[in-house]
């Protein structure tokens, strides 16, 4: 995973076990940027950001997890952009329907253990 992927998994896998545990994009980039100067140019609708809300998906999903960037939501709406329902609902073709499997989504999370992953250095990819 990218250094980007891998402060973003640490920063949801935190926010995880909270009793509210979603993160706005905006509120994400913020945190990122205030993380560490290699992310200055993150903001809530960078290209590299939605890339790396997509690593985090597939690190998730090879742990055999529920998939942290379901915490992250549109500050008007308060759920992910179409993006993250985008191939994530199989079977689900109302809106309605993908809402509730990622509602679903979000109360495994609050459930689920996250690991540590290894070093954001060296082994990035």
């Amino acid at each position: 995973m990218s250094p980007l992927a891998s402060a973003i998994y640490e920063i949801l896998r935190h926010r995880a076990n909270l009793s509210e545990p979603r993160i706005t994009y905006k509120e994400l980039a913020e945190q990122l940027r205030e993380q560490s100067e290699e992310f200055e140019a993150i903001y809530q609708r960078s290209q590299a950001l939605y890339v790396a809300l997509g690593d985090v998906g597939r690190a998730c999903r090879r742990l055999r997890l529920p998939s942290l960037p379901a915490l992250v939501v549109r500050a008007d709406t308060k759920r992910p952009g179409e993006a993250y329902f985008a191939g994530k609902c199989s079977g689900a073709v109302f809106r309605g329907e993908k809402i509730a499997v990622w509602r679903k989504e979000v109360e495994a999370i609050k459930k689920s253990r996250y690991p540590r992953l290894q070093s954001r250095r060296g082994g990035s990819r």
